[in-house]
């Protein structure tokens, strides 16, 4: 293997696990358990508008955690990456629907493994190969706290916010922050910057865009996020 391979695959490896810690940082979970369908029904409107305050990482930190009562959301993200200046990644894009804090619904086109489309909902989780739907299990949501896990790996890889000002994305009200991060994943160095918008009425990431790089790989990703969705997660006919 050469050290464009190795590179390389460090790199996607990188890449992948913070992908899935995106996912996981949309299961924060607060408060007393409750049913998914109770879940499914706190959503942005409960939310209240934000104002900025004097700390900027604070700010960014709380908009974050707020996704634990957004419920339900989509979130789409529009990524692509080079190798040493060279087309590596080609535009993909991974639309993860939240029905609840245990319910969602993945769906990534594009990347270089193909397409994936998945469903979890509680300790279920359906992956959809070659056409037909598979059953599988994994840790239930209850009692674990991965997201919270991935907050923390957050407020550690952050390391300057900086508010911007008020800015209108899609037409909504926003008041952007910018962020540098730097972390040692997987052995390998994560540096990036980014922009994050968060929305004046509800205090919820509205849009983000940032570029990273790790090892001689240099990715882009551009999220959305939009809330009050008629969403529903429900196990595949099969």
């Amino acid at each position: 293997m050469t050290n464009y391979d190795r590179e390389f695959r460090a790199a996607l490896l990188c890449l992948t696990a913070l992908l899935m810690a995106g996912c996981s940082l949309s299961h924060l979970k607060g408060g007393p358990e409750t049913s998914s369908d109770d879940k499914g029904k706190s959503s942005a409107k409960a939310a209240t508008a934000f104002s900025p305050s004097s700390d900027a990482r604070k700010d960014l930190g709380e908009a974050l955690r707020r996704l634990k009562t957004a419920y339900p959301y989509r979130l789409t993200e529009t990524a692509s990456g080079t190798y040493n200046g060279q087309a590596a990644m080609p535009e993909n894009t991974r639309v993860v629907e939240f029905a609840a804090a245990d319910r969602s619904h993945m769906k990534w086109t594009g990347g270089l493994g193909g397409d994936v489309e998945s469903i979890s909902i509680g300790d279920k989780h359906y992956w959809l190969a070659n056409g037909k739907w598979t059953e599988g299990t994994g840790p239930s949501s209850k009692g674990a706290d991965r997201g919270g896990d991935f907050a923390n790996k957050l407020a550690e890889m952050v390391k300057e916010v900086k508010y911007i000002g008020p800015e209108t994305v899609g037409g909504v009200a926003c008041f952007a922050y910018s962020y540098t991060m730097e972390a040692n994943l997987g052995g390998q160095n994560y540096t990036g910057t980014g922009k994050l918008w968060i929305g004046a009425a509800n205090g919820l990431p509205r849009q983000s865009d940032s570029e990273y790089k790790v090892a001689n790989y240099e990715g882009k990703s551009h999220l959305i996020y939009e809330y009050d969705a008629n969403i529903k997660v429900e196990p595949p006919a099969r």
